[in-house]
């Protein structure tokens, strides 16, 4: 004692006739010692350097007694273990703190900095937007201009509601955006008036974006885009892109401005216009928006500006002619435009063209139909139809198409890619000649009934499609609906998993809806509809998949008039198949699992399919994965050995679709805490698809991130942080940064910083990938809530404990509320709280959760199961700490025994187990068993960890060791 005194406080101002040996006399001398400058109270210096010059009894009594009197002082578990390891004969190189000179201690009154590492939990947005703000910034090289249409040379008046409507966005906008919606009926220009000002005051801003809003699909396909402008990264993902950009503009320096054309539904908008920092304009025919934001009312034009647009657009038309023209069509911009058009094209004088109007405006009031826009428009449509179906019957059928198709432009490039379907004459004959199908493209420009963009994009005004549909016949219109479907069957690319096909399946995407597609005659077009499920799920547009999913369902489910419908009818079933899928993504678990299982049925009892046909294979994958999503593992086990002995009879041992199954299979064994069985599985996977795939592939970054979580069950935490290390930079450039499964492998990635003890790494990567899933998912999503309590387990060893408590207790209750009280992800939930509340001295909290946990563990689970025993040595260290030394023995030594058995002798768990039931058996009274335990556990747990690991270090301190669960991915 004399001597560790000495050694650390040669300078202590002590008589002559000091008596060194007399250690009661040393203690109460360094006792009144004032802490040094780096504020670890002398005796707590003392007794840890003196724990290791003892016995191994004495040892842990010091160790835990500087533990305790440390923590007292306000000294966090971090700095006292630290401060272990620095008095270590291994690290005797004094630190300050124990070797500081009578100038290194403070004067009276002096305030210690302990610990600044406590962190203050912040909303998970906050740091999303903050790192996208930063990407923002990078790309302010120059202005950012996006999918705005192109100006229009011609345009005209409309002075006043441009600059009043600049004027109030300036005034309105300075704290919160203010949205403005430019309000009128069909054909008033509301988008010309909003793509004149975009031109007009576009140099007053940094940044402005055209977002097509009619579907919310275009409008997050849209932002994605954007988002991929500002160098944001893991905006691949529609929904996910759309919540970063909006959230980096709302916090970004630039000048931006947000168009939302067509914009219908304000519910579906709403939460994805930014809050503020710049100005959003939206057009719109829906009153809604009236009662939502500023509201700026577009009409018709005023009689001048209406006789300047005909004479602009037309050949040699008097102000007169000009007058008669515009008194008739009622002064509306598109009707004007499109008359002025027409007359220049055809050289037909205003006389001519208005006795014309007049015989069909005659013919469409005597019909006696109702419409709601002006019939002058329907007029307009029905002249032009009757003379291009005399001189140019293909022209006449192309537009008609338009009848059919979304509102979005329609590429000439998508029109040639479907020429091979079976397209009605002469239009079909059309389709084939390129030369002639851009000359049909420029005659409808001509014509002024589309628009026709630099990249050759043809876009037909909406109010002349609801005209369109009201002017043809039954016959035309059916035809021109069945010319749509056929050309769409034609150019779909099929597979959706396949990268290469996903742009043009965002092409046709918008004309599904409106083409009815669902209804289709055809099995090649409907099959369009089954497809784009796929895609929007693939996109990670869980909700537009979800919404087409059950309209194709339910649509086809009903119809018994063609073999691949009807309940048992193939595209039923696969469209089934995928919208459990899509569910299982949204966390609408039961009717997920409830689809699969009826689909799996069908197939299998269906003669067209049965127990080995490949749709049958992945629907019982998907049933398998909603048995693991519910907590059915052992059925889900079951289930995946089944499908992959079919899967090897069916495709074969090597091929990929029967390796993707195995990989499944070793899921199920991973969630049964086999993972040796699944590394085994694993490991031969990933020795086939490095044979024959780059080091980029999916399914080979994919694999090894399986292996990860194989090695890191093991308790293999070195290798498994290497392996992740290696691959996980790979994986976020080829799939970005937020895909869900780079999400899962950087979750993977935090867990084995932490137990390789690099707790500082482990936290930053922790907390930017539980912001990241919150954002991708939401809180309630089984994805956020495992990377919630990652979190959580991080911030516990790194000392932030009310944040970890925070957390934790908030995920427990989701997980109750998501999965129930008896489900082992809510029960594993659980066991962690349980860790936490420990940690914070709630003993009887800490020993209910752990009892609880237990009980439904052993029995849903068994006592032999992983998480089951994680929950038997919480319970263990619950009964040592209020004293139960028996109990807590009893319990540590049988979970220890299990464990063995189960886990292996050297596994780091198993280790911590001998710790924990050495420090109990010498409690019981047992001291020299007890300590030879003790020594043979901390010398093993040295050499597997490293000997100055933290779970090294606090169980040389006498610090009792805590299992937390991380499940690995379901």
């Amino acid at each position: 004692m004399a001597a560790v005194a000495r050694d650390i406080f040669p300078f202590l101002p002590l008589p002559a006739a000091f008596d060194w040996t007399d250690g009661r006399v040393v203690v109460d001398k360094i006792a009144s010692l004032d802490p040094p400058f780096t504020g670890v109270p002398p005796l707590v210096a003392y007794a840890t350097r003196l724990s290791h010059e003892v016995g191994r009894l004495d040892a842990v009594g010091l160790g835990r007694w500087a533990d305790a009197a440390g923590r007292e002082a306000g000294m966090s578990e971090e700095r006292v273990r630290q401060l272990y390891a620095e008095t270590s004969p291994a690290s005797r190189s004094p630190d300050p703190a124990l070797s500081a000179t009578a100038e290194g201690y403070p004067t009276k009154g002096h305030k210690t900095d302990i610990d600044s590492r406590s962190e203050d939990l912040v909303s998970p947005l906050s740091t999303i937007s903050g790192s996208a703000t930063a990407a923002v910034e990078q790309s302010d090289s120059g202005r950012i201009w996006g999918n705005v249409p192109p100006r229009n040379p011609d345009f005209t008046g409309r002075e006043s509601l441009l600059l009043n409507l600049q004027r109030s966005l300036e005034a309105k906008s300075k704290a919160s955006v203010l949205p403005h919606a430019l309000h009128g009926s069909g054909g008033v220009g509301k988008t010309q008036l909003a793509v004149e000002f975009a031109y007009r005051f576009g140099e007053r801003y940094d940044l402005v974006w055209w977002i097509p809003a009619e579907q919310q699909t275009l409008v997050l396909q849209s932002l994605a885009e954007l988002g991929q402008k500002l160098r944001i990264p893991g905006t691949q993902e529609f929904t996910q892109a759309a919540s970063l950009v909006i959230e980096a503009l709302a916090r970004t320096d630039l000048r931006w401005l947000l168009v939302f054309d067509n914009a219908n539904d304000p519910n579906e908008l709403a939460h994805l216009i930014p809050s503020s920092g710049g100005h959003v304009i939206l057009t719109s025919r829906n009153p809604a928006w009236l009662d939502v934001w500023d509201a700026v009312k577009v009409d018709v034009f005023d009689r001048p500006e209406s006789i300047e647009l005909v004479q602009r657009r037309g050949t040699d038309i008097t102000d007169a002619d000009a007058d008669r023209l515009a008194e008739k069509l009622g002064d509306l911009p598109l009707a004007l435009d499109q008359a002025a058009s027409w007359q220049t094209a055809t050289g037909m004088t205003i006389t001519e063209y208005l006795d014309l109007f007049d015989q069909h405006h005659g013919e469409l009031v005597a019909r006696g139909r109702d419409i709601n826009y002006p019939v002058s428009i329907a007029a307009l449509v029905k002249l032009a139809l009757e003379r291009l179906q005399r001189d140019s019957p293909a022209l006449a059928q192309l537009l008609e198409m338009f009848a059919v198709f979304g509102a979005e432009p329609v590429s000439v490039g998508l029109l040639r890619r479907g020429r091979l379907g079976d397209i009605a004459p002469p239009l079909g004959r059309a389709l084939r000649d390129s030369t002639r199908l851009d000359r049909m493209a420029r005659d409808l420009r001509k014509f002024g009934l589309a628009k026709v963009d630099v990249e050759n994009r043809i876009q037909v005004h909406r109010l002349l499609q609801v005209a369109l549909r009201d002017v043809l016949d039954g016959e035309r219109l059916n035809r021109a609906r069945t010319n749509v479907h056929r050309l769409l069957g034609a150019a779909n690319p099929g597979d959706p998993n396949v990268d290469s096909t996903l742009e043009l399946h965002a092409e046709i995407a918008p004309h599904v809806n409106p083409s009815g597609l669902i209804y289709a005659a055809e099995e090649d077009s409907r099959r369009i509809a089954l497809d784009q499920i796929r895609y929007l799920w693939i996109i990670g547009d869980n909700e537009g998949s979800r919404r087409l999913g059950e309209a194709a369902v339910k649509a086809w489910r009903e119809r018994a008039d063609q073999p691949d419908l009807g309940p048992d009818g193939e595209l039923t079933l696969l469209a089934t198949r995928h919208l459990s899928t899509t569910l299982l993504s949204l966390g609408i678990n039961d009717r997920a699992r409830e689809l699969a299982e009826s689909t799996l049925d069908r197939l299998r009892n269906n003669p067209d399919f049965g127990p080995d046909h490949e749709h049958t294979l992945w629907t019982a994958a998907t049933v398998s994965a909603a048995l693991r999503v519910a907590g059915e593992f052992q059925k889900a086990l079951e289930l995946e050995r089944e499908n992959v002995e079919l899967y090897v009879e069916v495709f074969g041992a090597e091929d990929v679709q029967t390796l993707r199954n195995r990989g499944n299979l070793a899921v199920n064994l991973r969630m049964l805490s086999d993972f040796q069985g699944a590394f085994e599985i694993d490991e031969e996977i990933v020795q086939r698809l490095d044979e024959t795939l780059t080091e980029q592939a999916r399914p080979l970054l994919f694999a090894q991130s399986n292996l990860v979580r194989d090695l890191y069950g093991l308790g293999k935490y070195d290798e498994a942080l290497a392996l992740q290390r290696r691959t996980l930079p790979t994986y976020r450039r080829t799939m970005t940064d937020r895909h869900p499964e780079v999400l899962l492998a950087t979750r993977t990635f935090a867990m084995a910083l932490r137990k390789t003890g690099k707790y500082d790494e482990a936290l930053q990567v922790a907390r930017d990938n539980y912001r990241d899933c919150v954002a991708r998912y939401g809180e309630a999503h089984q994805h956020a809530l495992a990377a919630t309590m990652t979190y959580a387990n991080t911030l516990r060893v790194a000392g932030s404990l009310s944040e970890a408590r925070g957390l934790a207790m908030d995920a427990l209750a989701r997980y109750r509320r998501t999965f129930g009280d008896r489900h082992p992800l809510t029960l594993v939930a659980q066991v962690n709280a349980a860790v936490i509340q420990r940690s914070m001295k709630n003993l009887a909290e800490a020993q209910k959760l752990d009892r609880d946990a237990y009980e439904a563990m052993a029995d849903i689970l068994g006592v032999n199961h992983g998480y089951t025993l994680c929950a038997a040595s919480g319970l263990a260290n619950d009964l040592a700490l209020v004293g139960d030394v028996q109990g807590a023995y009893r319990w540590s030594s049988e979970t220890l025994g299990i464990s063995q058995q189960s886990r292996g002798p050297d596994h780091p768990y198993t280790l911590l187990c001998a710790v924990n039931a050495a420090f109990d058996r010498i409690e019981v009274g047992e001291a020299a068993e007890g300590e030879e335990d003790l020594a043979t556990a901390v010398e093993a747990l040295g050499e597997l960890l490293g000997a100055t690991h933290p779970e090294t270090l606090d169980a040389r301190m006498g610090r009792r060791a805590e299992c937390d669960i991380e499940p690995p991915p379901t």
